[in-house]
């Protein structure tokens, strides 16, 4: 009520600001980032984006904490590199939706725009499904391709009723294999030498002569 003294109206909260006449007054405006559940700061004045309360500090500067106040209030707010992590991050989100024409307001709808939440270990979630050309619906990841009606598939799934194709498959291409490699043998054979030719040849005269001994006794 307007009859109200300053000295007995309830101090505005840090986190319900926006609707008290007090809060008012501060250029401070907070924003709901969907993407880190949290509230981030903004100060359209300055431009300048912050995830820690401005408020919060304010009043502390203003007015002595307790030791069980400054004890619980060290314990809940995050840590300076945490927060300078999380801003840096939202900051290169809004900078790469200005890049390709978005509204940075809903740059966190977008996943591409998003990278890895900072301080987790995991990258980002990803996901992937197939849809029903004629139907539109999801359709199982290992379902049918246009490939299962293909010249190939159809034969063998004709020949899965005489024989096993994938062990004919795999048979066929260890006697492949065999070939090339004692093809490969035969050509590194070693070569007769000119010793050995020449052997050869008196050995076949030899031999020769033996046959015909008798015709010269």
């Amino acid at each position: 009520m307007s009859s109200a003294s300053p000295s007995t109206s309830t101090p505005p909260s840090p986190g319900s600001a926006t609707s008290t006449p007090a809060a008012s007054s501060t250029p401070w405006q907070a924003i709901y980032s969907p993407q880190y559940n949290a509230y981030y700061f903004f100060n359209p004045e300055t431009n300048e984006t912050t995830w820690e309360n401005p408020l919060v500090q304010a009043a502390e500067s203003s007015t002595p904490a307790a030791g069980d106040s400054t004890a619980s209030s060290s314990s809940v707010s995050p840590s300076a590199e945490e927060a300078a992590s999380a801003s840096a991050s939202y900051n290169a989100l809004q900078a790469a939706a200005i890049a390709q024409g978005i509204d940075p307001s809903l740059a966190y709808l977008d996943p591409s725009l998003a990278g890895p939440v900072p301080g987790s270990s995991s990258g980002a979630y990803g996901a992937a499904a197939k849809f029903n050309a004629r139907t539109g619906q999801f359709t199982r990841v290992d379902a049918r391709d246009p490939s299962h009606l293909s010249e190939y598939e159809r034969a063998k799934r004709m020949s899965e009723f005489y024989f096993d194709v994938n062990a004919w498959e795999q048979q066929r291409i260890q006697d492949q294999e065999d070939a090339a490699a004692l093809e490969g043998n035969e050509k590194k054979r070693k070569r007769a030498s000119k010793k050995d030719l020449e052997r050869f040849k008196e050995q076949k005269k030899q031999k020769k002569i033996a046959k015909t001994a008798w015709l010269r006794t």
